[in-house]
């Protein structure tokens, strides 16, 4: 790091008005705290110091309690923080986090008046050729590149619109600002506007038999280039059951969601996800995603697809009502707790075989975790679907334009998921109790992309909080959308743009081929990272507590990428604060 970090951790962008403002020490000296005049108002003594796992600090948190709206100055003798106290602390940064998926758009220019400085020519707009069949070549204009690269993946991308439709379900007040992006002001939620940029994507990845492909990307990946310079040819790449069902579940999911402002719209993705459904149900035995030889971009690839075809049959049952689809949903969920015919399927499972040489620790999981909302395992998304459509559920989709499938709440499979969903957040909320920042990570978790686990995390405390009333798992939440912002082991936002000490170099091509010293703002990086991909994070990082494996180098893809994937459940957790 290029700087000494603070003996306070504090939020960077600042805390709201009625919430909790924890803020971590990690000195055992009084804390003064001093409003805007200068006048002392509070002042902590006989701090008490704990070690952390993860990073290796002794370190507590203290939470500030009451502070009206203002500036306050934190003094312990050591060092010095300034934070700010206002309603809208995270108006700004919920804003940008959504408005980062438009700088991520391809196949048309970001004109200036949109981005700004960051604005670049239409991109990857040549007709992409089928990998399998060199004579079918196709126009596929739009999506998001998904991460520091170029590609385009249906899997990540479905999730990622999920989180940003669940977002504006939930909390709409918290995430409906118009954002200067080009549909600005055509009567729809700016946050719609972006996720259909996906959405219209994903269709068009869909083959005449319903199926879809998995990927749209390179042989490989294009070095440090801005996107209009990227020329190579781009390759429909391979079907997957994956990619198909989490595209059906979007689909499903985007034709409730929109019918209050496009039927015809929400017609179409409605029809394609029953097409979709269609081919599923032809194709029923599970083939995992295999990289074909001479294609070396992002492989997400699955042993299993049982939560991917979970969330589509709850997806399917919310839109129709069609009790087909809930029977298939109960089915599957029971067929993946069902360790025999796991094991019988695991059999000469070639990606199985690979995630077992990766891993030697690896153990097949049983059951599906309800508590996940990342692009491997979606079972929290069909929990997270099935939840709202229960009488209780309104607290879960509070937009009266939303019509779904409601089912009452003595419904038996709902109660199953409940319970396996309440043992879930409750293992997140211990985390966040052991750990000295309040992070909802264990210390053998820092992985490529950790924020994922984080704000994954933070979405399961959420959901719990609106099913119970539990104020304890929506602090807990709130302590994780802190971490992003600088509450860390490290000193840092984690998000481009935010707080006076952020990431300035993330694994990103246009970031790092434009030219111009700031990021694109609204990003966030995926942060530490015990595994250490690379030989040069190895060398740079030997030694570290996990919480503090992380460089803001531009290289180092293992602990600086960004994602879009990332920054929709931080959207979901950030938009929830916004709306309080």
């Amino acid at each position: 790091m290029q700087y000494t970090p603070s003996s306070i951790r504090i939020n960077m962008t600042g805390y709201r008005t009625g919430l909790p403002k924890k803020i971590a020490v990690l000195s055992n000296e009084p804390l003064t705290v001093k409003d805007a005049a200068g006048k002392e108002i509070k002042s902590f003594d006989n701090i008490e110091l704990a070690a952390d796992a993860a990073s290796g600090d002794n370190v507590t948190l203290i939470d500030l309690g009451d502070l009206p709206a203002g500036k306050y100055t934190l003094n312990n003798g050591t060092d010095e923080r300034e934070i700010v106290v206002e309603e809208g602390a995270f108006k700004s940064v919920t804003n940008a986090l959504i408005k980062g998926l438009y700088f991520q758009r391809c196949g048309c220019a970001l004109e200036e008046k949109h981005a700004g400085i960051y604005k670049h020519a239409a991109c990857h707009t040549a007709p992409a050729t089928d990998w399998e069949n060199r004579s079918i070549k196709k126009t596929v204009l739009g999506g998001w590149h998904d991460a520091g690269d170029y590609g385009k993946y249906v899997g990540p991308g479905a999730v990622t619109v999920a989180h940003m439709l669940y977002a504006y379900l939930m909390f709409p007040k918290g995430c409906s600002d118009e954002l200067n992006i080009p549909e600005s002001g055509n009567g729809v939620p700016d946050i719609l506007n972006e996720a259909r940029w996906e959405l219209e994507w994903i269709l068009k990845m869909q083959k005449d038999d319903g199926s879809f492909y998995h990927k749209l990307t390179k042989a490989a990946f294009a070095p440090f280039i801005m996107p209009e310079d990227d020329k190579e040819p781009e390759y429909l790449i391979t079907v997957s059951h994956c990619a198909t069902e989490a595209a059906i579940a979007v689909l499903a999911l985007g034709a409730r969601v929109y019918a209050a402002f496009d039927k015809d719209f929400a017609g179409k993705m409605l029809s394609a996800a029953l097409r979709g459904w269609g081919w599923v149900e032809k194709n029923p035995e599970f083939k995992p995603y295999m990289q074909p030889e001479g294609v070396r971009t992002g492989y997400y690839g699955d042993w299993n697809d049982k939560d991917e075809r979970f969330w589509a049959a709850c997806e399917l049952f919310a839109t129709t009502g069609d009790e087909k689809y809930k029977k298939a949903a109960v089915q599957i969920y029971k067929d993946a707790k069902d360790l025999e015919l796991i094991k019988k399927e695991t059999e000469g499972n070639p990606f199985f075989e690979r995630m077992k040489k990766w891993n030697p620790d690896f153990k097949i999981p049983v059951g599906l975790n309800v508590s996940q909302f990342g692009w491997s395992d979606v079972s929290g998304l069909g929990a997270l679907c099935y939840f709202s459509m229960v009488n209780e559920g309104k607290a879960f989709c509070v937009s009266d334009n939303v019509k779904s499938t409601c089912v009452g709440a003595e419904d038996a499979f709902y109660e199953e998921i409940k319970k396996d969903f309440f043992e879930k957040s409750k293992e997140a909320l211990e985390l966040v109790k052991k750990s000295g920042y309040g992070t909802a990570n264990p210390a053998n978790s820092y992985v490529w992309g950790s924020i994922l686990t984080i704000m994954s995390n933070a979405m399961t405390m959420i959901i719990d909080w609106k099913l119970t009333g539990n104020a304890e798992m929506r602090d807990a939440a709130l302590n994780q959308l802190n971490y992003a912002l600088g509450l860390n082991a490290l000193d840092i936002s984690f998000v481009t743009g935010f707080g006076e000490k952020r990431v300035m170099n993330p694994h990103h091509r246009p970031s790092g081929s434009d030219g111009i010293e700031e990021p694109v703002p609204g990003l966030i990086s995926g942060g530490p990272n015990s595994g250490m991909n690379y030989p040069d994070t190895k060398e740079k990082l030997k030694g570290l507590p996990p919480a503090k494996c992380y460089l803001d180098e531009l290289p180092s893809a293992d602990t600086n990428e960004i994602a879009i994937y990332w920054n929709s459940p931080t959207i979901f957790v950030a938009a929830c604060f916004n709306s309080l």
